[in-house]
Formats: C-alpha cells, structure tokens, sequence
C-alpha cells in the first residue's frame, strides 16, 4: 500500500491535506488521496464495502437518505483501509455497540470520527452548548453527519458530564459516557418514568425534560435528577442523558475513593 503508515491517525491525515474547518473535510477528495475510490450504488446485505489490493481500494457505499450516514460509512470503510486488511462487509451502525470489547468495526468507526468530527475542531463548535439534541442536530449540519455519531462525540468532548444511550423495544442496546461520568455508573433499561419510554411505544417521536436520576442509574437516590432528551431514529430510541448539577456524580466520585482507600488500608493491615 502506497500510503504512509503516518496517516493512520486521522488527524495526522486532516493536518497533512491543510484541513482546518468542517466545510473542507470532503471524504471522496481523502479517500482518493489515499488510493481509495468511494461509489455509491446499491448493496444487498450490507451497508458498506470495501474491496482492496496491495495499492487501491473501491469503498462501495449503500446510497442513504442523510448525506451524514453515507459520509460515516465511507470514513468508516476509509479506515478498515489504513489500517486493517482484506475485504469487509460492514455495517457500520452496528459498530457502535461494542459491548464485546473492541473490534475491527469499532476501531473503523473510531477512524470516522476521529475524522470527520476531528477533535480540535469539535472541541471548540461545541463548547459550553447544551448536551441536547437541538445542540447535536446543529453541530451535525456543521459537520455534516449522522446525529447518532454526533451525540456520541458531544458526550465525549463537550463541556458537561453526559452519557448516550440507544434502546430498542425498551431494551438497552449501547451507552456511551462522557469521562466526567464514574465508570461504576451503568444505565439500565428506560423505565416507565422516562421519556425514552414513551418515545419507544410510539406515543412521540420526541420528548424531553427533567427525569429522576434513578429512572438511568442504579444507587442513585430520587432526590436527584438529570434532563433528559430522547429522539427516535429509525427503530431505536437515542437518549442524551445530562448532569445538569454535578453534584451527584461529586459525591458517587468521594464515594468510591473513600472506599478504594478503605480496601487500600486493609490490603496494608495484611
């Protein structure tokens, strides 16, 4: 393959073409830069493919209704590209829940965000925005992509604790948190005081307001509360779950360090 090993960071690819603002991030233009031509035509059975020999690579894309999810999916493929090898058939939504641990199609998808929503660009479009989805749909137009991706960057690199969460037939799917967010938190399956809830029974495409934290998380008492957004896209139901007031997530954080001190002195007492 003739392109440099460097450009396997996305980053270092953006920083090397000169692209310093979201309007300029044209993933055909790329992909030809890196011996990749990107078609689009229709496919059975996957959203996405890329075929490769040791030089050049056709990305075949299934053709979309958002500009957004084609741009993702031949990103993604894009980085299969640069840095796995031999043929895939993706589909790269399917990437996002990674509750397997990492793979190929989660590293790809990781490559497409790095890429088209590169984080010295949405770090500074997204700071001090609500985490809402009048915020994600904003910065999706911005940089022309998929809300789904969009939210999960907005919790990872926007100013406030957030996590995501993708629920189907009321069921959890994936979540992604922000790193503010103590990793002991793990949401559950919405319950019936959530709007998530109601959008998911088909009551509304759309709801969103202030929900006991309790109704997301375990061990978090009804006193406290978090603003809730829930949209539906396509079958599942995505939700931006908000700290509004951090102090919750303050005392969960002293919480698990006076414990881990406790278990630290009796590891000494031994």
């Amino acid at each position: 393959m003739t392109v440099p090993t460097r450009f396997r960071a996305a980053t270092d690819l953006l920083k090397a073409l000169g692209i310093t603002e979201p309007k300029e991030i044209d993933i055909e233009a790329i992909a030809q830069y890196c011996d990749a031509t990107v078609l689009y035509q229709r496919l059975s059975g996957c959203e996405a493919r890329i075929v490769g020999t040791s030089n050049r690579a056709i990305i075949t894309v299934n053709p979309q209704d958002s500009r957004g999810r084609e741009r993702f999916s031949a990103a993604h493929e894009l980085g299969h590209w640069l840095r796995d090898t031999g043929i895939a058939f993706c589909n790269p939504d399917a990437a996002f829940n990674d509750s397997a641990g990492p793979s190929a199609e989660t590293r790809a998808n990781e490559y497409a965000a790095d890429l088209l929503l590169p984080r010295f660009m949405f770090e500074p479009a997204s700071k001090d925005k609500p985490m809402t989805f009048e915020t994600t749909s904003a910065l999706a137009d911005l940089f022309e992509t998929s809300l789904t991706a969009t939210a999960i960057r907005l919790v990872r690199y926007g100013s406030f604790p957030a996590v995501v969460v993708c629920s189907e037939n009321g069921t959890l799917q994936w979540f992604r948190r922000g790193s503010d967010v103590p990793e002991s938190l793990w949401p559950r399956s919405p319950g019936k005081g959530t709007f998530a809830y109601d959008v998911g029974r088909g009551e509304t495409n759309g709801a969103s307001g202030e929900v006991y934290a309790s109704e997301w998380f375990k061990d978090i008492p009804n006193r406290h509360s978090v603003h809730e957004d829930s949209r539906r896209i396509g079958s599942c139901v995505l939700t931006l779950v908000w700290w509004k007031d951090e102090a919750p997530l303050e005392e969960i954080v002293e919480r698990e360090e006076r414990r881990a001190a406790r278990r630290s002195d009796w590891r000494d007492e031994e």
